[in-house]
């Protein structure tokens, strides 16, 4: 009995430890089926986040502008003929041009005012007297002198008769030339007393009146050209060979050019006008080249109130590139004058430009870099560096 029930429970416990090392062999296998697959998961949560850390921008193409573009730079409307009125002669205005107020317009010979003149013509008058009196010693010098000569040529007469008489007729001869002279500043100061206007004009101010008294040096009107005006204006070096090359294929060598308001103008016309000429001398502190810009018509009666001179304005002028000029969109370039070419393979390349005009939306520039099939990048990232992924976005997308 005691034989057989043993072997009974050792038959019994055998099947129950295999089905025990089954269990745990399951067991094993899921738990590395598990991590196989949580290992492949983490890869691919690992690959799927370094590809959304791709940023996605936007890209523009490069085009072509040709080669002119308008070359701007700021300068100030000057009268093209200005003039500071001084009295030259003493004596009482005796008669003034009712224009003679600040905005009156004179025109070119018109008299301005008018200086007593009588003491002057009774100069003048004395003058003439003076000379026609040593023109008269003059003739009877003359008359002494040959008869003198004629004389001692037949000893009838000492040598020294004819050397005085010699001598007495060169002095009368520069009593006459002495004469004439005080005669031509006689006239001229007769002159000085009618002050006329030597150019259309625009009186900008006065100080005189009728029947006050002028003293010589003493400051009476100013005035400025009734037409014409100029601005002066400084080009930066890189401006200086587009504009000459324009200037050489203009057809009379005159550069047609604009004077536009800018936003310290008080006027509110634009001019047209011709580039005048290079000044010779560079601007110490700005280190650019002055040219001068003429407008005929600035100071015209139709421009009255919408032209100003001393007012600030810019000039205008186009002027051609020796290089290709290329436009970008505003959001493509970088503040330290770079952008970013975004390749086939999605990498961006940093090329520097160099801008030389803007618009509202476009820079013009030149980048000798550039080919014109290029894409840029517009859109601005917190990151920026060479050779950086990107992910171009389609257009419309």
């Amino acid at each position: 009995m005691t034989s057989e029930t043993g072997s009974q429970k050792s038959r019994a416990e055998k099947p129950s430890r295999v089905w025990i090392l089954a269990g745990l062999l399951v067991a094993a296998v899921g738990f590395a089926i598990m991590t196989v697959a949580g290992a492949r998961s983490g890869v691919n949560e690992t690959a799927t986040a370094r590809e959304d850390s791709i940023p996605y921008v936007e890209t523009a193409s490069v085009e072509s502008a040709g080669r002119t573009y308008d070359v701007s730079a700021p300068g100030r409307l000057q009268a093209r003929d200005s003039l500071s009125l001084v009295g030259e002669v003493s004596g009482k205005v005796t008669a003034l041009n009712p224009a003679l107020e600040v905005g009156g317009r004179i025109a070119k010979g018109e008299t301005i005012l008018k200086i007593d003149d009588g003491d002057f013509r009774a100069d003048l008058a004395r003058a003439r007297a003076q000379l026609s009196t040593a023109k008269a010693r003059l003739q009877q010098a003359e008359a002494e002198k040959n008869r003198q000569q004629r004389l001692s040529e037949i000893g009838a007469s000492p040598e020294k008769a004819a050397e005085q008489a010699l001598a007495a007729y060169e002095d009368a001869q520069a009593a006459v030339q002495q004469a004439e002279a005080q005669l031509v500043v006689a006239q001229r100061t007769l002159n000085k007393a009618v002050i006329t206007a030597p150019f259309d004009a625009i009186v900008t101010s006065e100080s005189v009146a009728p029947g006050t008294f002028v003293a010589p040096g003493q400051p009476l009107a100013t005035l400025i050209s009734a037409g014409a005006g100029e601005i002066q204006a400084g080009l930066p070096a890189e401006d200086i060979a587009a504009v000459r090359a324009a200037m050489r294929a203009a057809e009379d060598g005159r550069l047609p050019v604009r004077a536009v308001p800018n936003g310290s103008s008080l006027g509110s016309k634009t001019l047209d006008g011709y580039l005048a000429e290079f000044s010779p001398v560079i601007d110490q502190g700005s280190r650019t080249a002055t040219v001068i810009a003429v407008f005929p018509d600035a100071f015209i009666p139709e421009n009255e109130g919408e032209v100003f001179t001393d007012d600030f304005m810019d000039i205008v002028v186009q002027g051609v590139s020796e290089t290709p000029v290329w436009s970008l969109p505003k959001g493509a370039v970088r503040q330290d004058s770079y952008i970013w070419v975004i390749d086939e393979d999605e990498q961006a390349r940093r090329v520097s430009v160099d801008p030389i005009d803007q618009s509202d939306d476009a820079i013009l520039v030149h980048a000798p870099d550039l080919t014109g099939d290029e894409r840029v990048m517009t859109t601005v990232l917190s990151e920026e560096i060479e050779g950086m992924r990107v992910h171009v976005m389609e257009s419309g997308s």
